[in-house]
């Protein structure tokens, strides 16, 4: 069966850094990816990110645009027999006043650390979903926002 949600991404960007929460799960695997999460029925994007960012990793931030909107799908943790298919809305966020790095009152579940890297750096992370990379090398630029589609490296079958 496959199981569809919405999640809303944030991107922070301080100093040349990106905020990324580090995930660690049963297997021993080790992911970075953006903060944010799932959109709760009727809820708007925006509202979504804001609220997972602070729920996440304790900071307080304003929505400035949307950047990218991806798909991507993989076999569940919880239940192999099961596909988990994301749509992701990835959003450039601003902090709003002073922030360290730290996890929220309700962190990701597979969520181990908070920290800010280096954006030249990055590449050398284990990025989930990898097109992330992508898609942070094109932050500064003017282009819309675009629907990249599907980037798993999960294809169903």
């Amino acid at each position: 069966m496959i199981y569809t949600r919405n999640s809303a991404k944030g991107i922070i960007i301080s100093d040349g850094k990106i905020l990324l929460l580090k995930k660690k799960y049963d297997d021993g695997s080790i992911l970075y990816t953006l903060p944010g999460g799932t959109q709760e029925a009727g809820e708007i994007l925006e509202d979504t990110v804001v609220r997972e960012i602070f729920e996440e990793v304790a900071a307080n931030v304003s929505v400035v645009k949307l950047l990218n909107i991806y798909e991507h799908k993989r076999i569940s943790r919880k239940n192999p027999a099961n596909i988990s298919h994301k749509v992701e809305f990835a959003f450039l966020c601003q902090l709003i006043g002073a922030y360290e790095p730290k996890s929220g009152t309700h962190p990701d579940t597979h969520q181990v650390d908070v920290k800010w890297h280096n954006i030249d750096d990055v590449s050398e992370l284990e990025l989930s979903p990898a097109k992330l990379l992508e898609i942070f090398q094109k932050i500064n630029s003017n282009s819309a926002s675009a629907y990249l589609g599907d980037v798993s490296k999960y294809k169903t079958p």
